[in-house]
């Protein structure tokens, strides 16, 4: 028998990936300031809140509790499920899958197709397997003895907590309303709001809807799950892919990352133009590093205090931002010299981060860490920008 915290965790492994978004679709989102290109949602499904004040209504430790247990006490899960993402109430895009979990074995299976892509994925403790149907490619990850694929759906059973709201009745179904409240850990955006149906028979998800929304944009996630098989036999076969013998690897390589000690070094080992920012006088030279592909290029240095304080000065060689900071209200426009730069701070774990950029003919750069604004703006002015 798998264990429980395992068998969670791969029964809830559709909630780990569309719940778990803290760190994705409101923190790297938001620092980026550039969300993903996605077109109309689906519409809402009409629903209707029952009075949860008569006598009939479970209470609410019951109904967590129950889904809590439930989860834990599945096997073999096969669902299908369609998630309709949209970023600003005008673009959005649909996903259907389809998914086939056996915890006992700790190995699953998705099909996911879109417009865009028809792609097959089987997961066991050894590796991940993708195949890309559409263009005949197929890639494998090893899991290291200190990697999970379950890790996220772990976190997603630990740093939550439900809270029953009531029944209510979704396309004529009467379901169990939860809202979910992360735990551990803080988010960029100004509102996160997560909400999930239950079966009444199941205490199984059939809805998940999770909205974020800042100043300067909006993200909603909509799922509806169907199709649900509980604890029904599945098939070995069902975790193996039938892979052409023509079907490609794409070169998944990482960035090339060279890591200087020193400024001298790195200046010896490259052809581009190297001019050291001016950082405030608490701070040293850790490390420099230069990342680059076949189209693409960037130098990072690193600068520390005594207290663990860091500062990150980025340049790219070629001006790539297509990024229009006038359009949004995170970014204020600060001079710098004869330019102007954009400054935004960020609170996260009860700590501020500020980040300044600046895109010039010769190079975009960006300053980021602890760093005030004067400060940032300071080392902006010693970079040479044309």
């Amino acid at each position: 028998m798998a264990p429980d915290s395992l068998r969670a965790a791969l029964i809830a492994v559709t909630l780990g990936s569309l719940l778990v978004f803290s760190s994705v679709a409101t923190g790297a989102g938001a620092i980026s300031g550039q969300p993903a290109t996605v077109e109309q949602p689906a519409q809402a499904t009409q629903s209707s809140t029952t009075d949860t004040a008569n006598g009939s209504s479970p209470t609410d430790s019951a109904v967590v509790e129950t889904f809590t247990d439930r989860m834990t006490s599945l096997d073999m899960v096969a669902m299908t499920y369609e998630m309709n993402m949209t970023f600003d109430t005008d673009r959005t895009t649909t996903t259907e899958q389809q998914m086939w979990i056996d915890s006992e074995n700790n190995r699953t299976r998705t099909e996911s197709s879109s417009e865009q892509t028809e792609t097959i994925t089987v997961s066991n403790e050894s590796e991940t397997v993708t195949y890309d149907v559409e263009n005949n490619q197929v890639s494998r990850f090893d899991h290291s003895s200190d990697t999970s694929p379950q890790s996220p759906v772990e976190q997603l059973v630990t740093d939550n907590e439900f809270t029953y709201e009531g029944q209510e009745s979704l396309d004529g179904e009467e379901t169990y309303r939860l809202d979910v409240n992360q735990t551990d850990g803080e988010t960029m955006a100004e509102s996160v709001d997560t909400t999930l149906w239950l079966d009444t028979d199941t205490y199984f998800p059939t809805k998940i809807v999770h909205d974020v929304s800042d100043d300067d944009y909006e993200y909603e996630m909509v799922v509806d799950i169907r199709n649900v098989s509980l604890n029904e036999p599945i098939s070995d076969e069902r975790f193996t892919i039938d892979i052409p013998e023509d079907a490609e690897t794409p070169d998944n390589s990482p960035f090339d990352r060279t890591t200087y000690d020193s400024l001298s070094d790195l200046r010896d080992d490259t052809n581009q133009s190297i001019t050291s920012p001016d950082v405030p006088e608490r701070y040293s030279f850790a490390e420099a590093s230069v990342i680059k592909s076949d189209d693409f290029s960037m130098i990072t240095f690193q600068y520390v205090t005594d207290s663990d304080d860091v500062v990150h000065v980025t340049k790219r060689p070629d001006s790539r931002s297509s990024y229009d900071y006038d359009q949004t209200d995170r970014y204020d426009a600060v001079d710098v010299g004869d330019h102007t730069g954009y400054y935004a701070e960020f609170e996260h774990d009860g700590a501020t981060t500020s980040i300044l950029r600046l895109n010039c003919t010769n190079a975009d750069y960006s300053i980021s860490g602890d760093l005030s604004k004067e400060e940032s703006i300071d080392v902006a002015e010693s970079l040479p920008c044309e």
